[in-house]
């Protein structure tokens, strides 16, 4: 027993049992690399060496072939090695044994190869998952961005509509102060009360949108559409006429508060950009669409200024809701705002 043992010790330091590890380094082709160390293998046995000492690095190599797209090259370096096994047993290099014998050492190899498999296939599942889950990462972190930008449009826009609706208002009542200044000083002191009731308005929405900012918690209700009346009432020299149809049932918050908001901008807009006395507002609610229209008698104003963004942000509003917008001039030298946005 102690001599065998010296045998099989002295046989693992053989230098050729170092061939086949030092082959393992050389990574360019797998295909060649198990092909080197199956060679090496069956050099090894036919040499008498003992098998026991170069099976790791048979097997290291088959798996590393299979994992690297090399299959067929280590299949077939497998079937080669044994084929050689077993000639080795018909040259009486080696003791040829029994035919079950040697069909053990087929299935040993078979073994090798279905482990593998194994392996290659546990690889593959590992990567999908984290291909998977860098995907499911990017998608979410692409949500996360979409969200942050709507949420920001969302700010821009009401802090537009907010603004532009005040300061419009606070323009048109300074325009008649300087008017009645000279001619009528009696109404200048109404005109100065309108502008500061618009700038306390204007400024409490303002602070009421930057609060959202610190504290997503509702501060207060939101404007919806049974606050037109007082909207309508606060635009100066412009003669509104709203009229309300269809169903009565409750609207959706995000419903009410984008259609004040677009028939707050589409009323700003003909204060500003038209020369109209006049505008109908109309608003029917059906079944499962919420219909607004405005229109002004017009003309438009002449006067120089840089155009705004009010009718980009009407389109806006209805888009990010399902809705739709048209606008386009009206008959005669009007213009006209309809939204259809889905209950």
């Amino acid at each position: 027993m102690l001599q065998a043992v010296i045998s099989l010790v002295v046989h693992a330091f053989s230098p050729l049992v170092f061939v086949g590890p030092a082959i393992l380094l050389w990574r360019r082709n797998a295909s060649v690399m198990v092909a080197g160390v199956c060679a090496t293998t069956l050099a090894y046995v036919g040499l008498g060496f003992p098998l026991g000492p170069v099976v790791p690095s048979t097997l290291a190599a088959v798996i590393w072939a299979v994992t690297h797209n090399a299959r067929v090259a280590a299949w077939l370096s497998l079937g080669g090695l044994w084929l050689g096994w077993l000639g080795l047993g018909w040259l009486h290099v080696r003791e040829f044994g029994s035919l079950w014998g040697e069909a053990r050492w087929a299935g040993y190899a078979l073994l090798a190869a279905l482990f593998a498999e194994v392996v290659d296939n546990r690889r593959q599942r590992v990567a999908a998952y984290r291909r998977l889950y860098a995907e499911e990462q990017r998608r979410r972190a692409e949500q996360e961005q979409r969200r942050v930008s709507e949420e920001r449009l969302s700010i821009a826009r009401e802090l537009h509509d907010v603004l532009a609706h005040s300061l419009s208002l606070i323009a048109v009542r300074a325009s008649v102060a300087l008017e009645l200044l000279e001619s009528n000083p009696d109404e200048v002191r109404s005109a100065l009360l309108a502008i500061k009731q618009a700038s306390k308005g204007g400024l409490d929405e303002v602070r009421a949108v930057l609060a959202e900012l610190r504290d997503p918690a509702p501060r207060g209700p939101a404007p919806d559409l049974d606050r037109l009346d007082d909207l309508i009432a606060e635009y100066p020299g412009l003669s509104v006429t709203l009229s309300k149809t269809g169903t009565r049932q409750e609207i959706p918050a995000a419903i009410g508060l984008a259609g004040y908001r677009i028939i707050q901008e589409a009323l700003t807009n003909v204060i500003r950009h038209s020369q109209a006395r006049s505008a109908v507002v109309h608003v029917h609610q059906g079944e499962h669409m919420l219909l607004i229209g405005v229109a002004d008698d017009g003309p438009a104003s002449h006067a120089e200024g840089e155009p705004g963004t009010g009718l980009i942000g009407i389109r806006e509003r209805a888009a990010a809701l399902g809705g739709v917008a048209e606008i386009e001039p009206g008959p005669g030298k009007g213009f006209t705002v309809h939204v259809g946005l889905p209950l």
